[in-house]
């Protein structure tokens, strides 16, 4: 094909299709479904901590603040990683596993929307309901302390 020949303009290979209105569905009571979603991340950290005792690794308010505040970053397109604070290697591995645990589970939450009489859509969690459920989760585990 001769430089004459080919088109001005080029089609993309995927053509993107916003997400519909009713695809972006309001959570009814956000309140109630965060702290649904954060006593499931409570158990995952839960677990985390358990697996971190024989490595004489404690995870405490500062730790999971420092992995909070990097699924944060993520979320608003950062990387996330490596989790700021690790006092050595295993103490940053760990940080960084409890991380890559948490930071999939907004695409393992799935919300229903009823589309038919015999059909239903799941969606994934927003990336604003996440940021809330941060902050819900950060207010849960990581009191402020006093000054």
């Amino acid at each position: 094909m001769k430089g004459e020949e080919r088109p001005e303009t080029t089609r993309p290979l995927f053509d993107f299709v916003p997400p519909t209105p009713e695809s972006q569905r309001e959570i009814a009571n956000r309140k109630e479904e965060a702290k649904r979603v954060v006593k499931r991340l409570a158990a995952i950290i839960e677990d985390h901590r358990q697996s971190a005792i024989p490595l004489d690794i404690k995870l405490g308010s500062t730790e999971i603040a420092a992995v909070v505040g990097a699924l944060r970053e993520h979320a608003r397109s950062g990387t996330g990683t490596p989790i700021p604070g690790a006092r050595d290697e295993v103490h940053g591995y760990v940080l960084n596993r409890l991380f890559d645990e948490l930071v999939e589970e907004p695409s393992n939450i799935l919300f229903t929307t009823k589309t038919g009489p015999d059909t239903m859509r799941y969606d994934a969690m927003s990336t604003e309901f996440w940021l809330e459920c941060l902050d819900y989760m950060e207010a849960t585990f990581c009191p402020p302390e006093d000054a």
